[in-house]
């Protein structure tokens, strides 16, 4: 429900622990939270009776749901409002949000296409750089979409002469969107209208005589042809009948616009997908590459070669190359085979591989010949996470990021054939570095296995459990928990507490036997490995129990 608001969250876990370091007497509010009614719907699951009291919340936009809204707020502020310090937390919190950010550039044609937001605004613009010095020229702006401020835009695709734009505008958190095209030149959009939907890939031609775009349909995702100046209830279907709204499918054209590539999804945390390819320059069929395999595969067309990053026979993660004049899988070749570390991705730009790896939740980026041969290795500042090296194929100019919990995100503009790196951009956040560090512990779970833990602190802490210690955790989707930067842990460390990362079952960190083995019968493990990650901060005197408070989002929130 994305109108209740954020930071009487974030109070509700941060200042009670700043009132107790602070030793600030216990403010008495209200006895209870408003009541919420019960309306049981039952279902019937196979004879199993299930029964949900709250279903009618599921509705966020029924007069009743946003009156329930307003009054957990309303209860909320007035237990918040009597904490002391929290203006003081609100105005750091601020000075660490507010700030310039700014995201990947895309590069068409020496055109650098990326999204902006200025300090103190809501939302992040489309913005266009004509050339690596240029100067920013604003595309989209979301401000005056929205009264309220909660329209969004962010790049789909460009043409490879950069003069057409295709961008998604976003209401609210919602997963629909609406795809528009502009013409970047003439600042105009084109006629064409798109329905509002969940797209998964949405491609432009090159001679923009039209788009080959992924969306769900009532009756499952379908890939179309649009041709442009025509209405969309007209466009072709590709591909995709048969298939229900359980799969998802997602489209994407090859770099040097000859090939479509499907993918079709078993769920958003898949643990099958299937892959195929058509050929463009020919108008060819549908071609399949593999769907008959309980494994995910993924591809990259470079020339005739298809390169699929698989965990098949593999669970963290291998590189086959397929000849796309004979894809057939026993004429597979290994290119990169499985290692001690995850294969998170594979990517090929300047005429190079470069492989973004983790071992032992550590990323590593590192840049090969298609030999296999160790070009360069772009080693991290600190402990933290790279982002995969992103680029093109014909051009020797890519982008990476770091980031960690004490240290803001830093693009990075890399030069493939020198290895040179420069800064893009840096995201100026009033915190000093130097006086905070990482510190990755292991520790066993219920049943013995080691699982891995990031505490992220100032320096000097003192070990006699008296420290305010928030712990949190994902477990789940494949998900990998690394070290990130975010206003709240920031703010955390900055009054003196140790913020703590369990790196749960259930994720990506080591592969689909880690990601199995938090899932479906195994989900207990995830809750005990959570629980063992507080247990071993209180014996390790980093907290106590009255001084350790846990959170999660979304999958994270079932813990």
């Amino acid at each position: 429900m994305h109108s209740v608001r954020f930071l009487p969250l974030f109070f509700a876990l941060f200042l009670p622990a700043l009132a107790v370091f602070t030793q600030a007497p216990r403010e008495t509010g209200p006895a209870a939270p408003p009541q919420t009614q019960v309306r049981a719907v039952v279902d019937d699951y196979f004879g199993h009776k299930v029964t949900d009291n709250y279903r009618w919340l599921e509705d966020q936009n029924s007069p009743e749901t946003r009156a329930w809204i307003d009054a957990q707020n309303a209860y909320t502020d007035s237990l918040l409002s009597k904490v002391p310090g929290r203006e003081a937390v609100k105005q750091q919190l601020a000075g660490f949000l507010k700030v310039d950010s700014m995201g990947f550039p895309y590069v068409r044609n020496g055109r650098y296409f990326f999204g902006k937001r200025r300090a103190g605004e809501d939302q992040a613009a489309l913005y266009m750089r004509n050339g690596i010095s240029g100067q920013d020229e604003l595309l989209v702006d979301p401000l005056p979409m929205s009264p309220t401020h909660t329209t969004s835009v962010r790049l789909a695709n460009g043409t490879v002469d950069g003069k057409v734009i295709a961008y998604y505008i976003q209401q609210g958190g919602e997963d629909e969107v609406t795809p528009h095209i502009l013409d970047v030149d003439a600042k105009k959009e084109f006629p064409d209208k798109f329905p509002r939907a969940r797209y998964f890939g949405f491609a432009i031609l090159p001679d923009k005589s039209g788009v080959y775009l992924s969306r769900v349909t009532a009756e499952g995702p379908r890939v179309f042809f649009h041709k442009m100046g025509t209405d969309t209830a007209s466009d072709t279907e590709i591909f995709g009948k048969g298939y229900g709204p359980d799969k998802l499918i997602a489209c994407t054209i090859s770099e040097d616009d000859r090939h479509l590539i499907i993918e079709v999804h078993y769920g958003s945390a898949a643990v099958k997908t299937e892959l195929y390819v058509k050929d463009l320059e020919k108008n060819g069929p549908v071609v399949t590459i593999i769907n008959d395999i309980e494994a995910t595969f993924s591809g990259d067309i470079i020339g005739d070669k298809l390169y699929i990053r698989t965990n098949w026979k593999a669970p963290k993660y291998r590189l086959m190359e397929a000849d796309l004049k004979d894809p057939a899988r026993e004429k597979w070749r290994e290119l990169v085979p499985q290692s001690d570390a995850v294969l998170e991705q594979a990517s090929f730009v300047g005429g190079r591989m470069a492989l973004l790896t983790t071992k032992d939740v550590v990323s590593h980026l590192n840049v090969y010949d298609l030999h296999g041969k160790l070009l360069n290795e772009i080693s991290p500042p600190a402990l933290g996470s790279l982002s995969g090296l992103g680029g093109w194929w014909d051009s020797k100019e890519a982008f990476f990021s770091f980031n960690s919990f004490h240290v803001p995100t830093t693009i990075y503009r890399y030069d493939v054939a020198t290895g040179k790196k420069t800064i893009w951009f840096q995201t100026k956040v009033p915190i000093q570095t130097d006086q905070y560090e990482v510190k990755q512990v292991w520790y066993p779970s219920k049943d013995g296995t080691k699982i891995p833990m990031f505490l992220a602190y100032a320096k000097g802490l003192k070990l006699d459990g008296a420290n305010p210690t928030l712990l949190t955790g994902y477990g789940g989707f494949n998900a990998a928990s690394t070290p990130e930067f975010s206003a709240l842990a920031a703010s955390w460390m900055a009054h003196g507490g140790v913020y703590a990362v369990a790196n749960l079952r259930g994720g990506g960190e080591f592969g689909e036997d880690w990601h199995h083995a938090g899932m479906l019968e195994k989900k207990q493990n995830v809750f005990d490995d959570f629980i063992a990650a507080a247990e071993w901060l209180i014996q390790n005197k980093y907290t106590r129990p009255e001084r350790l408070a846990i959170r999660g989002g979304s999958n994270g929130g079932l813990l």
